[in-house]
């Protein structure tokens, strides 16, 4: 319903339609995702560091892969993506992943450049990462904040 309140709103606006209270809802539903972000990018600043192992690392590569493709694909639209912090926009994106990227590769290239465990652990993980970043836009409560939490815990490899 949150998604679909959403959508509608931002057809509203994107048509020039005058403003309607469903408009008025969706700025609400906006307002509490911004707040709900800035509060699991604050949580995520000081959780202790990501682990030094190939599951946590893939695990962050992910969180900013899925995260990064969802911006540039049109999932996160400009009025969303306007509300939540800078941190979490299309460049930090792409830069966190990169970063997290260069360190899972050096990691197999140290145990002898074999991609199978990196294989193995990137599919392992990306069904549950998929799903939390899913269930981050549905409205189930603290689903967002979690998710944005996650990637703030893996701002820095």
């Amino acid at each position: 319903m949150k998604q679909l309140c959403l959508g509608v709103a931002l057809m509203l606006a994107a048509c020039g339609a005058p403003p309607a209270a469903g408009e008025d809802k969706a700025q609400a539903i906006l307002a509490q995702d911004a707040a709900e972000a800035q509060a699991g990018w604050q949580k995520g600043l000081s959780a202790p560091p990501v682990a030094d192992t190939l599951e946590a690392e893939v695990g962050c590569t992910l969180q900013w892969e899925i995260w990064g493709m969802a911006i540039s694909d049109g999932r996160l639209v400009d009025t969303v993506m306007a509300a939540l912090p800078p941190e979490i926009q299309v460049k930090p994106a792409f830069d966190a992943h990169s970063r997290w990227s260069e360190k899972t590769l050096a990691r197999q290239d140290a145990s002898g450049g074999d991609p199978g465990p990196t294989l193995d652990a990137y599919q392992r993980l990306k069904p549950a990462v998929e799903t939390a970043f899913d269930s981050a836009f549905t409205g189930k409560p603290g689903a967002l904040e979690a998710y944005v939490a996650r990637l703030a815990a893996c701002r820095n490899p």
